[in-house]
């Protein structure tokens, strides 16, 4: 597929970032990936330890430590999503608002890719379910956030699900569909780009799956759906849709277990 990139004139406005000089490389793109798993490690070592020391310091006004954890997840993930965000969008400058294949894809979306990106959402777990029930025959498999949900009060499991819901998907896609497959599409043509940042969002979240490998494929198909629809729609917006609506289903089962 021959790509569609499209070319920036006029006047720049003084408010909006200028096009940097060198596009973002593969090695940068990889490194802010890895920037922000280890931003997420150090802000959750960083209100990990001020929880234990408010614990210790006020033991009669500060929640039993599932509810704590459960803070400390939703600081960290929007600590870690701001500074890697923010981050981004400044470097790729004017590109961030491009939809061709060196943007970052925040453009307005053509309501029909919404549509297909929500009935994507609601396919990806149904069809990964039943995928990954096949490669385990018959393992339980869970993620570490679906694991502290489960110990924490309903309520801290609400205060949870606009993280869970709208954050994660926000920065992830941000950085696999908007980085990740930005570089790669550049090198590899849309095909090629597809399948390998599917595949990498898939494997990078094994460490959270308790290296579970067989529950790779399911969020492998995830990122495949929201790596088309970010290719066809030259929007980001479709893609973190349909990993919202995903991320959604899957919380389900935080309430009804």
């Amino acid at each position: 597929m021959p790509h569609d990139s499209v070319p920036l004139s006029g006047p720049v406005d003084a408010a909006v970032p200028a096009v940097p000089a060198r596009a973002p490389g593969l090695v940068e793109t990889i490194l802010c990936i890895a920037g922000y798993f280890a931003l997420q490690f150090g802000f959750g070592g960083l209100f990990g330890g001020l929880s234990q020391w408010l614990s210790r310091t006020f033991p009669q006004h500060v929640p039993d430590q599932p509810d704590r954890l459960i803070v400390v997840v939703i600081l960290a993930l929007l600590s870690s999503a701001a500074v890697t965000i923010t981050l981004m969008v400044r470097r790729w400058g004017a590109r961030a608002t491009d939809g061709g294949v060196l943007g970052l894809g925040f453009t307005p979306p053509d309501g029909r890719y919404v549509a297909i990106a929500t009935g994507l959402g609601f396919a990806a777990p149904i069809v990964g379910g039943l995928l990954t029930q096949w490669l385990a025959h018959g393992h339980d498999v869970s993620q570490a956030v679906a694991d502290i949900a489960d110990k924490a009060h309903v309520g801290m499991r609400i205060a949870l699900l606009p993280a869970a819901v709208l954050v994660g998907p926000l920065v992830e896609e941000v950085l696999f569909r908007g980085a990740l497959l930005a570089t790669l599409r550049a090198r590899l043509g849309d095909s090629g780009a597809i399948a390998i940042s599917a595949a990498v969002f898939g494997l990078v979240h094994l460490p959270d799956l308790d290296w579970l490998w067989y529950a790779v494929p399911d969020l492998a198909l995830v990122g495949l759906f929201c790596a088309w629809l970010r290719v066809r729609s030259r929007s980001l917006w479709p893609a973190f849709v349909a990993h919202a609506v995903n991320n959604a289903l899957a919380t389900v089962g935080w309430f009804i277990r």
